[in-house]
């Protein structure tokens, strides 16, 4: 079982992989140079042969016109003539030669081609001061040209040889006269090659065949096959060496990666991976940092987000353990009626605490489906304002709205927008002194639309603005206030959530918190 993961592997793989394409293209390419290579050479022997055949047609055709051979007579009358030149043929070419006549039977056939042939040239005759007479018997003694299968033995030599005789064994370049043969052309074609040769009046008289001829192909085809069957034991061995290293380099960062992981997993969220190279690499091993902050953020955030949320439960608690326990160890049921209300108010206080920790982190899963629509943003703020407005009437604090003639529309959820601005009103309206103003505006910009809310109650410390939209901070000056502090935390979320923007202006002698939104595709068109 281990052997076989270690080979599915990507450092088994790799290695295996740069090895089989180099399998696979020196096959192709092998197949493809052997294909050319065969039909080249076999076009090359055709033509050798049918040139060749031709050739010892058009002598036969010239010594049937000379010996006055016509047709209709019979060729093997004339067999002498017809031996020699098939034999003469057969030694040039390399080959087997048959003579056949109108009907197809053979008149000479030089067999199969002999691996050695034995020539005979005539001896010079020695210089005289008077040659002799011609006569018969000089003309006859005197030995002929000849040229005859061997048999692999020396010529038979005599006192006073009248000719000279030497072996000839031949090869790809000619003939090697020396007397051992040689098997350099073993192999022989298959190609039959056939032509006719005539008479002096055109007419056919037999059929010569040539056959059995080197096949040059075939030698050049195996060492060429020989040739490329150690090509490719070498290039395969040699892309499986460079696999072997392109696989190290690139399995090392993934190891040292893997490493950075797993002490991630054990805890250590401090742990950073080394840029790596190539680029790829090092674009990995980037992301990778990235993830790996943005976890140690978040896991630092969640230890944050325990411990303000169990101090914020621990207090309501503390409180509602001891007016019960009052409430409890009073026996007048009046004395013991305001500890239970008080009970009844941290009760509620709990209750909304949790309400708006489970809306906080509902709004910043990142996973969380929304469906926007289109939204008339005049009309959704005017709805806002009502139940606001109300409220400030009651707490003597002039409340004005301000919004432009023209319709805006967003894209957006319309509850979480309400809640939003409702967060920024109501603490607008809540940190307000009587006598105070709060004002509502929108204004129109080119691909956006802003949203203000301003009061000129109790202000904000300068050291606490970059604070203010943490979860659970809340100002110094703010503690005789109710609240859990996780409004504008809440309000930021949604805000963001919708692409928009969320922040504070500076002004002296007022507080003013803007909410920045994209206009609607439509409305931006």
């Amino acid at each position: 079982m281990k052997t076989i993961r270690q080979f599915k592997s990507l450092r088994a793989q790799l290695p295996i992989s740069f090895a089989a394409i180099a399998l696979l293209t020196t096959t192709l390419i092998g197949a493809v140079l052997l294909a050319i290579i065969w039909n080249y050479y076999g076009g090359l022997e055709k033509q050798y042969l049918e040139s060749n055949v031709r050739g010892t047609a058009n002598s036969l055709s010239r010594i049937a016109e000379n010996s006055g051979i016509q047709a209709g007579d019979s060729l093997s009358d004339f067999t002498d003539v017809i031996q020699n030149q098939s034999r003469v043929a057969a030694f040039l070419v390399q080959c087997r030669v048959r003579v056949l006549d109108t009907n197809n039977m053979v008149i000479y056939d030089t067999g199969s081609p002999s691996q050695s042939w034995n020539i005979t040239v005539p001896k010079p005759k020695e210089k005289s001061q008077q040659p002799p007479p011609l006569s018969e018997e000089n003309v006859t003694e005197q030995p002929a040209f000849s040229i005859e299968p061997s048999e692999n033995k020396p010529p038979q030599q005599g006192e006073n040889p009248p000719a000279y005789s030497f072996q000839a064994n031949p090869i790809m370049f000619g003939y090697l006269l020396m007397q051992e043969s040689t098997d350099e052309f073993s192999d022989r074609s298959s190609l039959v090659v056939t032509a006719p040769f005539h008479d002096a009046d055109k007419n056919t008289l037999g059929f010569v065949e040539l056959s059995e001829s080197p096949e040059y192909g075939r030698q050049i085809i195996e060492n060429v096959i020989r040739g490329w069957a150690i090509a490719s034991l070498v290039g395969v061995a040699v892309s499986t060496l460079l696999g072997l290293l392109v696989s190290r380099g690139l399995i090392k960062p993934l190891v040292d990666l893997e490493h950075v992981a797993s002490e991630m997993r054990d805890g250590n969220y401090e742990i950073r991976s080394p840029i790596f190279k190539p680029s790829e690499l090092a674009s990995l091993s980037e992301t990778f940092n990235q993830m790996a902050a943005h976890i140690e953020q978040n896991i630092e955030t969640l230890r944050r987000f325990v411990s303000d949320a169990a101090h914020e439960i621990r207090t309501p608690l503390t409180s509602l353990r001891a007016d019960l326990n009052l409430a409890l160890a009073e026996k007048n049921l009046n004395e013991s009626r305001p500890l239970v209300e008080r009970s009844l108010e941290q009760i509620e206080r709990l209750d909304r605490l949790s309400h708006d920790l489970l809306d906080l982190s509902r709004l910043e899963a990142k996973n969380e489906k929304v469906d926007y629509q289109k939204l008339n943003l005049n009309q959704l703020l005017s709805e806002i304002c009502e139940t606001h407005a109300s409220a400030a009437e009651q707490a003597g604090i002039d409340f004005e709205i301000q919004l432009p003639q023209k319709t805006l529309f967003i894209d957006g959820d319309p509850e979480q927008l309400k809640r939003a601005v409702s967060n920024l009103l109501s603490n607008a309206v809540k940190f307000s002194q009587t006598e105070g103003k709060v004002v509502l505006s929108m204004h129109s910009e080119p691909h956006a639309v802003t949203i203000q809310v301003q009061d000129n109650g109790i202000g904000i410390p300068s050291e606490e603005r970059d604070h203010l939209f943490n979860r659970f901070h809340r100002g110094q000056n703010t503690q005789k206030y109710p609240g859990s502090g996780l409004g504008l935390a809440i309000a930021r979320a949604i805000v963001e959530k919708h692409g928009g923007e969320i922040g504070l202006l500076p002004r002296k002698g007022w507080t003013i918190f803007y909410i920045r939104l994209p206009l609607s595709n439509l409305e931006q068109e």
